[in-house]
């Protein structure tokens, strides 16, 4: 079907587009995406997740960087965090021992996730229950297929044979994936066949920016992330959210965190049930949770305009429109987020990790042979210039 947006919507897009990085009207949002009933900063609003029965406050715990189990144990027992997500492959399987440690006598107070990635029946089933005993615990609240990225994964009969044994034998209640990259394609798979209940996929205030996203929605080629969240949502997927803080680089200097107005920027939109920063600090989490029941307001968005100028050549957004153009095979949005692991978590384990992880002939050494790279980014990123830095700090 045709698109019916007129010249005028084509042009509003286009100037909303070209004004986030001074702080006008971010893409995604309507103007009052909260309402005027929003309950005070701070306060523990709750959200359903989907239709696993879960209820879940809007901020939840991305554990995968944490460390000292009492800032996960503070944030829960203090201050009412009732989310907490890890994977078996963090840290090489210390953290989920990390994430048991702290929810030691208050396991019962969160909805626990956890991730499995693709391999055969056995090999998942196995992953899930040493997960049960990392964890501590009798049963995961929600298991989920790690890195998804296409509708084949979606309907992979292995991974769904194994999460339903376990949902069968009680070690399991509930199931989703997660999603770095196609990550619509992946959201409306999940909606179209039914058999998982969440997704958890990467979204920021940089997730439906820059001027191609803007063409292709005027054109109706695509509803942008944002809007495909709220559309999945609304049918009964429990959204959670990651990758909020957009890197969490360094805040520019002067004026408001941009780090509170992030997250809200992503609260503000009804499909995201709740959302899961990575907090390695006390004061990260009180800063992370003050952004509950925070209404998306102006200040806000010049805080993320700064933040969007700092950061503007540095931090992927993550749209996976760079995934399999390179014609020497590099996987570029792969590449893009290590060198945001090294940069803006400024966590050097878990990209070299990710980055060593990737298939032979697949990470960025072939970006030193070209001189000028093929993809024209819509944020506007240099993908050669990233990938060559990337290699030189990661390779090795």
């Amino acid at each position: 079907m045709r698109s019916r947006k007129t010249r005028r919507d084509f042009l509003r897009m286009m100037g909303a587009a070209a004004g986030v990085a001074v702080g006008a009207t971010l893409p995604g949002i309507p103007p009052n995406a909260s309402g005027e009933t929003s309950p005070s900063p701070g306060t523990l609003e709750k959200r359903p997740l989907g239709k696993t029965g879960f209820l879940v406050g809007t901020v939840g715990f991305g554990a995968m960087t944490t460390r000292d189990p009492e800032v996960i144990r503070f944030a829960v027992a203090e201050r009412g965090v009732d989310y907490v997500d890890t994977a078996s492959r963090y840290m090489n399987g210390e953290n989920e021992r990390i994430v048991g440690r702290a929810l030691a006598g208050l396991r019962d107070k969160v909805v626990l996730a956890t991730k499995a990635k693709m391999g055969t029946v056995d090999e998942m089933i196995l992953s899930a229950e040493n997960s049960l005993r990392s964890l501590k615990t009798d049963v995961i609240d929600l298991l989920q297929l790690h890195n998804v990225t296409t509708e084949a994964e979606v309907t992979d009969e292995r991974a769904r044979e194994a999460f339903q044994k376990l949902i069968d034998q009680g070690k399991v209640r509930a199931v989703g994936v997660t999603t770095h990259s196609g990550q619509e394609s992946v959201l409306r798979a999940v909606e179209k066949h039914g058999f998982y209940k969440t997704v958890l996929v990467g979204y920021n205030f940089r997730s439906d920016t820059g001027v191609a996203a803007t063409v292709k929605e005027a054109l109706g080629m695509s509803q942008g992330l944002s809007n495909t969240i709220r559309a999945v949502a609304g049918s009964g997927i429990g959204i959670i959210a990651m990758k909020t803080q957009a890197g969490g680089y360094a805040s520019p200097p002067g004026g408001m965190s941009p780090h509170q107005a992030a997250l809200a920027w992503v609260l503000a939109n009804p499909g995201v049930a709740t959302a899961i920063p990575g907090m390695t600090s006390y004061a990260q989490v009180e800063e992370n949770l003050g952004a509950r029941g925070k209404r998306f307001a102006l200040a806000d968005r010049i805080a993320l305009g700064r933040y969007a100028l700092e950061i503007g050549d540095r931090h992927c957004g993550m749209c996976g429109a760079c995934g399999g153009v390179c014609p020497n095979g590099v996987e570029v949005p792969n590449v893009l987020r290590s060198l945001t692991y090294l940069e803006g978590y400024r966590e050097e384990s878990l990209a070299r990790s990710a980055y060593g992880s990737l298939p032979p002939g697949r990470n960025a050494a072939a970006c030193g042979e070209c001189e000028t790279c093929l993809h024209t980014c819509r944020l506007g990123l240099p993908v050669g210039r990233l990938g060559r830095r990337a290699h030189a700090r990661l390779a090795g």
